[in-house]
Parts: structure tokens; sequence; C-alpha cells
């Protein structure tokens, strides 16, 4: 009932259910912050930026953020591949596996080439986006970017979806220097409503 956009945080003990072999804790402490209502680049970059001003006050030294567009493969393939063959193709990106991907659609090949540092991948993106299918998302993208240069490392990911399945346009991870594995993920989302409504969200 609240006007939007709604801004809320939380900080509290989590549990999980279980740990990866990596992070075997599965006791922890998650504190996090969220938009509702938008989840435009303003919104996306409001957020990446208290992310970012966060991890700097608590301390955190060498901060990198890698993003993602998990709905890529999506946009790109439009109505050209089936349900199931999107699928798989989603999950052989996302595992980086050129053969899988090769007998699906070979098309697809560049995107496991296009991840790396920021400003080289995004070029190589613009590039494989013959269509320009991508441009307002990937201009979208390079604005939030510029916005926390010099605050964190930056690198690009396009195709990476593990754990971020609820995700919609954008999605990022944080790092740290001496810290394994990420500390931090977000991006933008959708809320289905109990009536059925859909709402925009980033966090």
């Amino acid at each position: 009932h609240h006007p939007r956009p709604v801004r809320l945080s939380y900080a509290g003990p989590v549990m999980k259910l279980s740990a990866s072999e990596l992070d075997p804790l599965r006791a922890t402490r998650q504190i996090g912050a969220e938009l509702i209502g938008l989840d435009t680049v303003a919104a996306a970059t409001e957020v990446v930026r208290v992310a970012i001003e966060a991890l700097r006050a608590g301390g955190v030294e060498g901060i990198a953020l890698d993003f993602t567009l998990p709905d890529l493969v999506d946009c790109l393939a439009g109505d050209s591949l089936t349900p199931a063959q999107l699928a798989t193709l989603r999950d052989r990106l996302d595992a980086k596996d050129a053969a899988g991907v090769a007998a699906i659609a070979p098309r697809y090949l560049p995107l496991i080439e296009a991840a790396g540092p920021f400003d080289a991948a995004i070029e190589r993106l613009r590039a494989i986006d013959a269509g320009k299918a991508l441009a307002t998302r990937l201009d979208g993208l390079a604005e939030i970017a510029a916005s926390i240069a010099g605050q964190a490392a930056l690198t690009l990911d396009p195709t990476e979806r593990h754990g971020f399945e609820y995700q919609s346009w954008l999605g990022f991870s944080l790092f740290a220097r001496g810290v394994r594995g990420e500390i931090g993920r977000g991006g933008t989302y959708t809320i289905l409503h109990g009536n059925g409504r859909e709402e925009a969200a980033v966090g």
C-alpha cells in the first residue's frame, strides 16, 4: 500500500538448508536492500552503488563486481528455438560447454568468448548483437558500470545463470580480496502478487 518505489533493508541470521563444498558454513548473517516498484537503469544503479558503498563502509577491500544478463539468450533467440532447446542452450552456455552449444545453436558460441573484463566484454557483446536487440540494455549496463568506475574491479559474464534463477534483465555478484567465493549477489527481478499482478524490483 506504500507509494512506489519502496526502499527496504533487512539484516539477520540465516540458516542455509545445504552448504556448498567451497563454503561449508550453513549459519551466517545476511544483509540486504530492495527497491520495489522499479527495475530501471537508475534503480539498478542505486542498488549497485548501495552494495559497493556498504562494503566499503564495512572495511572490505579489493571489491570486484561481476555483471550478468540472465535473460540474454531469451532476447536473442526470440521464437527461433523451442522451449526445450532454449533451456538446454542456457544450461550449456552457463557451463561454458562449447561442444554442447555448437550441437544446439552454433551461432551462440561467441557468447562464451564474450566474458571477461567489463570494457572488452561489452564491446564483444555489441559486435555480436548485429540486430541491435540488446542495444538498450547494453547501454544501460554501461551506464551502471560507469557510475562505479574506480570503486570496484568490473567484469562481465553475459551467460552466467547459476544462482540467478529469479533475476530478469540484470544480475551481479560481489567478491572481495582474500574472501573465498562471492560475498553478495543482486539484480532485477519480478514480484508476483497474490492477485496475479507482476511488479518490477531490484535488490
